[in-house]
């Protein structure tokens, strides 16, 4: 925790080469959903002015002074030196075609692991934080270890639209499990789900989890953009067959206005929040491929990021 706080202030600049928007396809006659939700009030708090450093300060010397101390202390002290700050884990959730026979096979994989691994290359070089950059994990909902983390990360949507055989369609102990999980300050992002239909089977959803508490749409004064970078605006970040269609990338795409919403705790807490009309993974996983648009990638690391810091200081 220290070391993320102390690092909140290093800023390199996301610097990718630039590419040329392409020309949209045809419209399609998609209806954007008519969805009203209040804004989540913004308690009233001191400006955040950040930490300030002297100019020679180096992180670097701080954690190489840590690990130094740690050692000659025991094996458990050095083992703890030595392990990420911060593992990614994805969650997979029953409903899949290849069931519990096999890791693979399902909509929650989606960019698995390329998006992960891009996301935590990111982080690491963006934020200083530790992280495992070569192994990203998927974690059964139920398994127990999951409450050893703090951020989860899953697909939304289901394929076909409506269908209930795939994506998430999480059972009684999932929904328990989730539940318990936020409850004890865990934070779980959802991603990739367009439209009236995604939304409204997202609405189910929530509703096993939490079905006493509001689902609030947040307003861009809320800390969470304010977190590592100043956000102005919830990115559209392109998704394949939806604003990317196997080929041509579209940019802000007016027929899916991105929105961010979420599930707070009874002390305004974020514990949930889900991208809607958005697809972080895409920009993640395309990090390095020529034709998806630069802008759209950076944009989907400093959401990802500020998402990161506030599951880790609140």
């Amino acid at each position: 925790m220290v070391s993320i706080l102390l690092t909140m202030t290093l800023l390199p600049a996301v610097v990718f080469a630039q590419v040329e928007p392409l020309q949209p396809p045809p419209p399609r006659e998609i209806r954007a959903p008519d969805v009203s939700l209040p804004p989540v009030p913004v308690p009233q708090t001191r400006p955040r002015d950040g930490m300030a450093f002297p100019q020679e300060f180096d992180i670097r010397r701080l954690r190489e002074g840590l690990a130094t101390q740690g050692q000659g202390q025991g094996r458990a002290q050095t083992g703890q030196a030595n392990r990420p700050e911060f593992t990614w884990v994805r969650g997979r959730y029953e409903n899949y075609p290849a069931g519990r026979g096999g890791p693979r096979g399902g909509w929650w994989e989606t960019d698995y692991p390329d998006a992960e691994q891009n996301f935590m290359r990111g982080v690491q070089r963006y934020t200083f934080i530790d992280t495992d950059t070569t192994s990203p994990r998927w974690i059964d909902l139920t398994d127990p270890e999951l409450f050893e983390h703090t951020f989860l990360y899953m697909t939304m949507k289901r394929v076909p639209i409506g269908s209930m055989r795939t994506g998430p369609n999480f059972n009684p102990q999932e929904v328990e499990v989730l539940r318990e999980f936020m409850h004890r300050g865990g934070f779980v992002m959802l991603d990739d789900f367009w439209g009236e239909a995604h939304f409204q089977d997202f609405l189910i959803e929530i509703t096993k989890i939490f079905p006493d508490r509001q689902l609030v749409k947040l307003d861009m004064n809320h800390e969470v953009f304010r977190m590592f970078y100043d956000i102005e605006e919830v990115p559209q970040v392109p998704g394949r067959a939806v604003t990317w269609d196997y080929g041509s990338v579209t940019l802000n795409d007016p027929r899916y206005p991105p929105s961010v919403h979420a599930i707070l705790d009874d002390l305004g807490r974020v514990m949930l929040v889900a991208n809607f009309n958005s697809d972080m993974g895409d920009g993640w996983e395309h990090t390095f491929l020529e034709m998806y648009p630069t802008e759209m990638t950076n944009q989907a690391y400093r959401l990802g990021i500020n998402y990161l810091i506030y599951a880790y200081t609140h």
